[in-house]
């Protein structure tokens, strides 16, 4: 087999390892009652106007729930505690340029199979495909502005894939 044969086959089995996780990972999304959004690690160094963490789960609550995915009430905790975790971060504007990176996961309580009395151990059960990047300051806000509707967009699509209505 030629080299560039074996490197095809290589990323079509990499590519169905990452499908395959991607689906159990969706499984852990299926029959959620509701979720509870956390903006948290918010460490703005540059500020972003609206990006406060109260801001960004209001954002990201409305466009669940506009979307169809039913949204814990603050200080309801559901069943399970899952919650979508938003996760900002920028550097000190250097030049006239920001570095920023975006991460939006699920995190619920998980039982150990090996010892399920063991209780409260968290676990990210899903992760958007994260994204870091370096962008004019001044376009700063619009860029994680749609790279937060991107990641958001892809927890709505896995919800809706197990959960359909």
């Amino acid at each position: 087999m030629t080299r560039a044969g074996l490197v095809g086959v290589l990323a079509v089995l990499s590519l169905a390892s990452i499908l395959a996780a991607d689906e159990r990972d969706r499984e852990s999304l299926r029959d959620l009652q509701d979720v509870r959004v956390a903006a948290e690690d918010l460490s703005l160094v540059t500020p972003v106007k609206g990006f406060s963490a109260d801001e960004l789960r209001k954002t990201v609550e409305a466009k669940l729930e506009q979307a169809g995915v039913p949204v814990a009430n603050q200080g309801e905790f559901p069943v399970g505690d899952p919650y979508l975790r938003v996760r900002l971060t920028t550097s000190k504007a250097v030049g006239g340029v920001v570095a920023y990176d975006v991460q939006v996961d699920f995190v619920q309580l998980v039982f150990l199979r090996r010892n399920p009395s063991v209780t409260f151990n968290r676990a990210e059960t899903w992760k958007a495909s994260s994204h870091s990047g370096i962008v004019a300051a001044g376009r700063l806000a619009e860029e994680m502005r749609r790279e937060l509707a991107n990641q958001v967009d892809q927890f709505i699509a896995a919800y809706k894939s197990v959960n359909p209505k």
